[in-house]
């Protein structure tokens, strides 16, 4: 069944239930800590949140450090409050979280990614609907993917500035000497297949010298099965439905590529990319790879890294099952309020601030991403800042964007999707026996964690 997505929005008064459950580390199996109530509210004799600091620890570095701490002096002007902000790293942040959740030292506001849908089922963080309808942030004005994305098991477990969408970026040089027009983008996965074999050429000894397209480089199968009209995950009934005609397609169309480019020759292609940035020293920006899938970031990117690189972009193409081009859209950062925080209040009104229309339009500006509010996204300062923003909006509005399924054990999921695609595409593992086996696997990890959480 297919996920709703008006299913999660919210009114004032009344908080509909999500139905989805949460991702993250399964390291936490054994951590089953009691989830504080979603409302305002708690022990009389605490002290005075007006008069205490509200703890921020971040994963933004550099630039986005900078503006982050800009954002939080504003917050501390505007509301009188203070706000300190942390920069604790990309690679460090989840580890130091977990680590001072558990220690009874939590700071009051956290940016994580999909660590939230694992975590509040197991009582690490505070659910906020009570918070949020207290104070009207009901997800009026938001894309239905952003808002989905926030919750999971009926709770609400955070807010957010940006989404990260993906679409089609084509190396437009190499599109136009090859005799298309950026007039005629690609529809559908068989458009898809004419254009990799006219942007893949080959040397004078026959070695591959541009890779035109690889359909499961840089994208998950997500992507590519919900353009085919998939469902990945029934929310109604909580089960994997990996193995459905809509997946085992696109499994088969990514084998189809292995056999046509020969995969042995492609592996030692791609092995000269070597262990370089995707976002400093793409292969793309040089030419060596002819079209990719690309999250909406790139574009913050290129100036920096392939200034003289002519290119566009496309939205995704569909399979013979879909019907609209579909991007995967998740959240840049969910700012959360760990359980034991020492001031939940302030840590609320701090996540519902970065969630706002300036806030939204900065750091989207900044980092090329999109601004889940529709106000901010479509604001003319936003909107004219980057080439192609009006495409990547797009992309966030209706039913084209779609987040990842809100279940505790999507990290086990994302996985087992990225192993099967290797086996598949190199020939160890037929395409219908390795999503049988995934779909059995994800699903029991998935009942087992339903059994401990309501243990």
């Amino acid at each position: 069944m297919q996920e709703s997505n008006k299913s999660y929005r919210v009114s004032r008064r009344t908080f509909l239930q999500a139905a989805a459950a949460g991702v993250g580390s399964l390291a936490l199996a054994a951590c089953v800590m009691p989830a504080p109530a979603g409302a305002p509210g708690g022990d009389s004799t605490a002290p005075d949140p007006e008069k205490l600091p509200i703890i921020y620890w971040s994963m933004f570095g550099l630039e986005e450090a900078k503006q982050a701490q800009n954002q939080v002096d504003r917050f501390n002007e505007e509301t009188g409050k203070d706000a300190i902000f942390m920069s604790i790293g990309w690679g460090n942040i989840v580890e130091k979280v977990q680590v001072a959740i558990e220690g009874g030292n939590p700071p009051d506001m956290v940016t994580l990614w999909s660590q939230p849908y694992t975590w509040g089922p197991r009582g690490l963080l505070q659910p906020l609907e009570g918070y949020a309808e207290r104070d009207g942030f009901d997800g009026t004005g938001w894309s239905p993917a952003a808002w989905d994305a926030l919750w999971s098991d009926g709770h609400l477990w955070g807010t957010g500035h940006t989404l990260n969408v993906f679409a089609l970026h084509i190396n437009q040089s190499a599109y136009e000497e090859a005799g298309y027009s950026v007039d005629a983008p690609p529809k559908t996965f068989a458009d898809l297949d004419l254009l990799a074999e006219a942007l893949t050429q080959y040397d004078d000894a026959g070695n591959l010298s541009r890779l035109g397209f690889l359909p499961w480089r840089n994208a998950p199968v997500f992507h590519w099965a919900w353009a085919n009209g998939a469902t990945l995950y029934d929310v109604d009934n909580d089960k994997i439905t990996a193995d459905e005609d809509a997946v085992l397609e696109v499994l088969q169309w990514f084998l189809s590529y292995a056999e046509k480019y020969n995969i042995d020759e492609v592996d030692r292609f791609v092995s000269g990319f070597g262990d370089r940035s995707m976002l400093t020293e793409d292969p793309w920006y040089v030419n060596k790879v002819g079209m990719q899938i690309d999250g909406s970031w790139k574009r913050s990117w290129i100036p920096r890294y392939a200034p003289d690189l002519k290119y566009t972009v496309f939205k995704s193409p569909y399979g013979p099952r879909g019907s609209e081009p579909i991007s995967l859209n998740e959240i840049g950062a969910m700012f959360c309020v760990p359980t034991g925080a020492k001031n939940t209040e302030g840590g609320w009104a701090l996540a519902h601030f970065m969630a706002g229309k300036q806030q939204q339009i900065e750091f989207g500006q900044q980092v090329g991403d999109i601004p889940p509010l529709a106000d901010a996204a479509r604001d003319p300062e936003f909107l004219s800042y980057l080439p192609h923003n009006e495409l990547f909006v797009e992309l966030t509005e209706g039913t084209a964007g779609r987040a990842w399924p809100r279940m505790p054990v999507l990290s086990t999921y994302q996985d087992e999707m990225n192993r099967l695609v290797d086996q598949v595409v190199h020939g160890k593992v037929v395409p219908e026996q390795g999503l049988a086996e995934l779909t059995a696997k994800v699903q029991k990890e998935l009942d087992d964690f339903r059994q401990q959480t309501a243990a």
